[in-house]
């Protein structure tokens, strides 16, 4: 059966919903009790982040709810995409502590020199290259950053990471990420 808020809620059970996907986005705010009501019976709740503009579904985390499967699996990251994700998280944090509002973007090149400065001097360039750039798509897939759509190397950073990578935990992992590679590297 069709419902008014049948929009935002398919979108909500594919994934992340931003403010940019004006449609959805404005039909979620119209419906979000019938949504929070009718996703409740299922055991989800709704995170809506209105002033940083996404919203998604989590699983509750009762002993009611221990018993029922998972929605999303948690998956490990490799140490390029851990990486990546740390760097674009630091780079959100000082971007915001500059007193910056709106969007914020992040260059194609940054991205390089930041993911550079945790790796070996390369012997093969193009392999390197290849290693960030996988790690930048599935970044991109997963949530966290989305090509500008100008034709320019810039990514738009979404503030849902805020909510995945803690900004407390930033310096000392990419600490412990840096001690890592320099072991990994200095095996090899």
């Amino acid at each position: 059966m069709y419902r008014e808020y049948s929009l935002s809620l398919i979108s909500l059970l594919k994934g992340i919903v931003y403010d940019h996907q004006k449609d959805v986005w404005d039909n979620l705010l119209s419906y979000e009790p019938d949504i929070k009501k009718y996703i409740a019976a299922l055991g989800l709740e709704l995170w809506l982040d209105k002033s940083e503009g996404y919203a998604y579904l989590y699983q509750a985390e009762s002993e009611v709810e221990a018993s029922m499967p998972k929605l999303a699996e948690k998956r490990q990251l490799n140490f390029h995409v851990s990486l990546l994700c740390l760097l674009t998280r630091r780079y959100l944090l000082e971007f915001d502590a500059q007193g910056g509002s709106g969007k914020t973007t992040i260059n194609h090149q940054d991205i390089v020199n930041g993911m550079q400065s945790f790796m070996p001097n390369a012997a093969d360039e193009a392999k390197q290259q290849d290693k960030i750039s996988a790690s930048i798509n599935k970044v991109i897939e997963i949530g966290f950053l989305r090509k500008m759509e100008d034709g320019s190397n810039d990514y738009e950073i979404h503030r849902i990471i805020k909510g995945f990578v803690k900004a407390d935990v930033v310096d000392d992992m990419l600490k412990k990420l840096q001690a890592y590679a320099g072991e990994k590297y200095n095996a090899d």
